[in-house]
């Protein structure tokens, strides 16, 4: 099949990681495939002449992102804005949105250039959007592909329309195999960073400063690719580690006893899995695909969004285990993730735009 992913320019979000994951993959298997993505914003003469007058580089390079070394073509659109037209996308087979604003333009697009689909990632409807329009998207004549149970129900009871086939994320487990392990002597706790609210920093810092108080050698390791926030002070002595390279992140999950995933909303979360893969349980919100890994007692604990209470008591009810009863759930946290590979995911969503394409 020719495949051409529609997605936002390279950077190192979870979402990025997987469409970048799916496209090698199905090249790899032979497939035809394409990403495109909108051009670098371009910035006017006063916007550069300010730059230049405050010692900045007008334009900065951008981050690398999963999209670099990856070894699919990557193709800019001649906007900026997600306005991709017939002479950005090369002829296809399937032509899949990532995001929102890349939705519209698939459903736009003519017939030469695939079947189209919505791989949705994530309920995208939030305050900072304008959610009249982004709500729309999923109404649009494409079929969609949701990345947890949950996300398809919610798209279901929502909008009213059929349950979109659900395609899960994984991990690569040869890169998180972690041996099994004893809890540390002094308990570490973890999460990954990010600035926005809705991912829960605030929440988790909060909680972290509330469970050091009970557990006063409480280690804490956290990392992100974004820096930390004025208002984000971690606990003294909390190691942060800013873009740490993809190949350090095994082994930072797999120091800690404990991983808290405080997200307000999520399509799948990731760092949920990574974290019970390397056999660290975990305490989530009820979010995501938190329902299809997370037993409570078994594999971690589940609370509300934004209940700074409800992460604590999870955590303690994790950290307060014997060292035997916190191994078994060390084990357990490992055997749920290992049924979570890129190659059933990749198959299913192989199979599902073949059966979609012309």
């Amino acid at each position: 099949m020719r495949i051409t992913f529609l997605s936002p320019r390279s950077n190192l979000s979870g979402g990025l990681r997987v469409i970048a994951v799916y496209a090698g993959m199905l090249q790899a298997r032979g497939h035809e495939v394409t990403i495109v993505t909108p051009s670098r914003p371009r910035h006017g003469l006063r916007r550069k002449l300010s730059a230049l007058a405050r010692g900045k580089a007008p334009n900065p390079p951008e981050p690398a992102g999963h999209f670099e070394d990856l070894g699919v073509p990557v193709i800019e659109g001649r906007r900026s804005d997600f306005l991709f037209d017939a002479q950005d996308i090369p002829d296809g087979d399937a032509v899949v949105a990532t995001w929102w604003e890349t939705a519209f333009a698939a459903a736009a697009l003519p017939p030469e250039k695939g079947r189209g689909f919505y791989f949705v990632q994530g309920h995208e409807v939030f305050d900072f959007l304008p959610w009249q329009i982004s709500r729309a998207t999923y109404y649009l004549p494409l079929r969609q592909i949701a990345v947890s149970q949950w996300l398809s129900r919610t798209l279901a009871d929502t909008y009213g329309l059929p349950a979109p086939p659900v395609v899960p994320n994984a991990i690569d487990h040869a890169t998180f195999a972690t041996p099994a392990r004893a809890r540390n002597a002094s308990p570490v706790a973890g999460f990954v960073y990010s600035q926005g609210a809705l991912k829960g920093a605030g929440e988790a810092i909060a909680a972290l400063h509330h469970l050091r108080a009970r557990y006063p050698d409480l280690g804490i390791v956290v990392f992100g690719a974004e820096p930390l926030a004025d208002d984000h002070a971690l606990p003294e002595g909390a190691t942060f580690y800013l873009r740490p390279a993809q190949a350090e992140i095994p082994a930072l999950y797999a120091r800690c006893d404990l991983w808290l995933c405080p997200s307000h909303s999520e399509g799948f979360g990731l760092p949920m899995l990574e974290a019970m893969a390397s056999r660290c349980p975990v305490v989530g919100t009820r979010v995501g695909a938190a329902f299809d890994l997370i037993e409570p007692g078994q594999t971690g604990q589940l609370c509300d969004a934004g209940d700074v209470d409800g992460l604590v008591q999870g955590a303690e009810a994790i950290l307060d285990l014997s060292p035997e009863d916190w191994r078994a759930m060390s084990d357990a946290c490992h055997a749920r993730a290992s049924g979570f590979t890129w190659e059933t995911s990749c198959d299913q969503f192989e199979a599902l735009l073949a059966g979609g394409a012309r």
